[in-house]
């Protein structure tokens, strides 16, 4: 179906700034793609056969995209899981109950396309020796993103080194004997072959789905969790394939930075910078405690970080540096993680978080210019289109680009009771707008979402199937080992003692303790 979208304002692309608004304008769509923007009138003139979607009186901008996700559909909190530092999370969790992969990926798109997200980068969290398990999950998920009309990256991750703690082979040795009789095989395993199976799923996953609307990455998850040899193997296989993404986490937390130092020295970006791999193909998730030669490196080396602002602050992270990491040249893509500020996965709300988090203190009142709003759609368009892999390609309504589009209703931010004229509408849709503003979703140059109806999902449905699904809890098996790793957790906490004795200056100033 050709399509012409229209809307009181149209927001053609970020990057274009107060160029890229005009008003009472329209896109036509054929075939999946952009063919031709510009004002209604003339557009539904040439192309009289084409469907029109929008009032007229909605703003028309491209689809937003999600840099960094897991896809979860039901929140860690909705499932019953606090939000702590993440050394404590990440074994809290164990209790979490799960949920059916083609339930959890329905419910995450569906929560994503609500919100007016066209693309998602869904980075698996998988483990050591499942590959079989993992590229079943990654089959059920891929194909209920498209079922849903969702456009997708995908990213199967596992670590092969320090799976259970920081520097896990000493730690191990901290402990009573029961518990290093449970740790042992989370422990001591072949690493060689993680990384083997990891290669394999990988080509396997690229083989079936890589395609010109789905694009699978590399996401091995956790930086510190990564050998070496397996960062290398990685690196050389994403260039083989034309420098596709490799997506990891970063720089998470105070103890991963001071990790990094007790083991080489410097950070993680400089230690991989060591082995030649740092490169424009590398996303970082998080970053919270890059440092001044670290948002250098990575200015230079053209790579991106994804930023993951209400997850950082829910699991007391920090707030990572991004305002200098746009200043230096740094590609910021938004990353909501599953865990956006109201639980919900509102990009539209993630977006006005980070504009307002990044609004830097400080005495050079002249110098020291504040994020507008194009600089924060740029965060949720254009910039994570580039991490998930559709650079030049999704982000903007541009002829030739895909044709990704939302319609918002701007009655509520307009008229109640007024809003003045004197400021652009991109300013007025980051201060103002909410993601139950997004009336209509066009994926591909198909309706996926219209009047806030779904169009490919019964809904209703869905979360009876959902509620059905998490109605079976966790099993005794599940339960047990959670129990377990509950005992472990103190002598966890205990292990990181010492480590905070490293140089702190940062980026921002919130306070003064004088």
């Amino acid at each position: 179906m050709d399509i012409i979208a229209r809307g009181k304002y149209v927001i053609t692309d970020a990057s274009a700034g107060e160029d890229g608004i005009f008003t009472d304008g329209a896109a036509y769509f054929s075939e999946g793609k952009v063919v031709e923007v510009g004002d209604y009138d003339s557009l539904k003139k040439k192309y009289p056969q084409a469907t029109v979607k929008g009032n007229g009186q909605q703003l028309l901008m491209p689809g937003l995209i999600d840099g960094h996700s897991h896809g979860r559909g039901l929140s860690i909190f909705q499932r019953g899981g606090p939000y702590d530092f993440v050394e404590n999370a990440l074994i809290d969790w164990a209790f979490l109950i799960e949920i059916d992969p083609e339930l959890s990926a329905m419910m995450s798109a569906v929560r994503h396309l609500r919100s007016g997200c066209t693309t998602m980068h869904h980075n698996n969290f998988g483990n050591a020796g499942q590959a079989a398990k993992m590229q079943e999950i990654a089959s059920k998920t891929i194909k209920s993103y498209h079922k849903v009309g969702i456009r997708c990256s995908y990213s199967p991750g596992v670590c092969n080194d320090d799976i259970l703690i920081l520097d896990d082979t000493h730690f191990f040795e901290t402990l009573p004997p029961d518990l290093q009789e449970f740790c042992r095989p989370i422990v001591f395993y072949d690493k060689k072959a993680v990384v083997d199976e990891y290669m394999d799923l990988f080509d396997d996953l690229y083989g079936r789905y890589n395609d010109d609307n789905t694009r699978i990455l590399f996401g091995p998850n956790l930086i510190e969790g990564i050998t070496d040899d397996f960062h290398q193997r990685v690196k050389a296989r994403a260039d083989e394939l034309g420098k596709i993404q490799i997506h990891i986490h970063a720089l998470q937390s105070p103890p991963n930075k001071a990790y990094a130092l007790k083991k080489y020295g410097k950070s993680w970006v400089a230690h991989l910078d060591d082995l030649g791999l740092l490169d424009e193909n590398y996303t970082f998730g998080h970053m919270v405690f890059a440092n001044e030669s670290d948002i250098e490196l990575l200015a230079s080396k053209r790579a991106s970080i994804t930023h993951h602002a209400s997850c950082n602050l829910s699991i007391r992270n920090g707030i990572a540096p991004v305002y200098y990491l746009h200043k230096a040249g740094v590609n910021v893509a938004l990353g909501m993680d599953d865990k956006a500020i109201n639980d919900d996965d509102d990009i539209i709300m993630e977006l006005r978080v980070i504009h307002r988090l990044h609004r830097v203190s400080g005495f050079d009142i002249a110098n020291t210019p504040a994020l507008d709003a194009f600089d924060i759609l740029k965060v949720g368009t254009i910039n994570a289109a580039r991490v998930c892999g559709f650079e030049g390609e999704c982000g903007a309504l541009k002829p030739g680009m895909k044709a990704d589009a939302i319609l918002v209703d701007l009655r509520e931010m307009m008229e109640d009771p007024w809003m003045s004229p004197d400021i652009n509408i991109a300013e007025v849709f980051i201060h103002r707008a909410k993601g139950v503003h997004v009336n209509t979703v066009i994926v591909g140059g198909e309706v996926v979402m219209e009047d806030r109806k779904f169009l490919n999902v019964d809904i209703d449905k869905l979360y009876e199937e959902v509620r059905k699904d998490i109605a079976k809890g966790i099993s005794p098996q599940q339960r047990e080992y959670a129990e377990t790793l509950q005992r472990i957790k103190p002598y966890s906490q205990e292990w990181y003692k010492g480590w905070e004795n490293m140089d702190y200056k940062p980026f921002y100033v919130m306070n003064s303790r004088k």
